[in-house]
């Protein structure tokens, strides 16, 4: 691994996102992605951001990542985060991750995420989900209990759910978890019909959590 050059996170805006489009459709599964006419509803408020992430020495894009500010919530949700695929391995990920962490540790209790299940089927994905798991423990990120569901136009899929505290911030309770999910349901998804069907379908696995070091 290389070492990654100094960069930082600036804020972007919709004129950012046919770019940022194109790179998405080629990182991530197509059930994971909302259409296109969506994001810019989403981005139309001022909840839903994109954020770049930008090479100091001669501002290149590295890589990005789509958050939402919940409401009347100190969580943050981390929708997508990618580095180009032509800066892998190149130490970028982590900096990516770690930048944005330092930029909303303060407002927020933590950055809140899912992440994809490790497939039985397909060995080369496994490795690839494995060792996107590893990466983002390995930056403090705990996995949560809750069975939580991904929704998509058919339903909702199993996904990993994953929190990343503050400094000193060592909980998220059940309550906080489900308002946060809530959120980002009828914020994100609006346009599912059956989005308010998800979360009952998991909520008792949703508790109370504590975290160590």
């Amino acid at each position: 691994m290389t070492f990654a050059p100094e960069s930082a996170i600036v804020l972007g805006d919709k004129n950012d996102l046919p770019m940022i489009y194109e790179d998405m459709k080629q990182q991530f599964p197509p059930s994971e992605l909302y259409p296109y006419p969506r994001y810019l509803q989403l981005l139309n408020g001022d909840r839903y951001k994109i954020l770049l992430f930008r090479r100091l020495s001669d501002n290149e894009l590295i890589g990005y990542a789509l958050v939402y500010a919940m409401e009347d919530s100190n969580i943050l949700w981390l929708d997508y985060l990618a580095v180009l695929k032509k800066y892998h391995a190149c130490g970028y990920g982590s900096a990516l991750f770690r930048a944005l962490w330092q930029k909303y540790c303060g407002p927020f209790d933590g950055i809140l995420f899912s992440v994809e299940y490790v497939s039985e089927t397909d060995p080369e994905l496994a490795e690839q989900q494995k060792r996107r798991i590893r990466f983002y423990e390995k930056l403090g990120a705990h996995r949560l209990h809750a069975k939580f569901l991904q929704p998509c136009e058919d339903g909702g899929f199993p996904m990993y759910l994953y929190f990343k505290p503050r400094c000193g911030y060592i909980t998220i309770s059940r309550s906080v978890q489900m308002q946060a999910v809530s959120q980002m349901y009828e914020y994100c998804f609006f346009y599912l019909r059956h989005i308010r069907e998800l979360l009952p379908k998991f909520r008792d696995t949703i508790v109370d959590e504590k975290f160590t070091d």
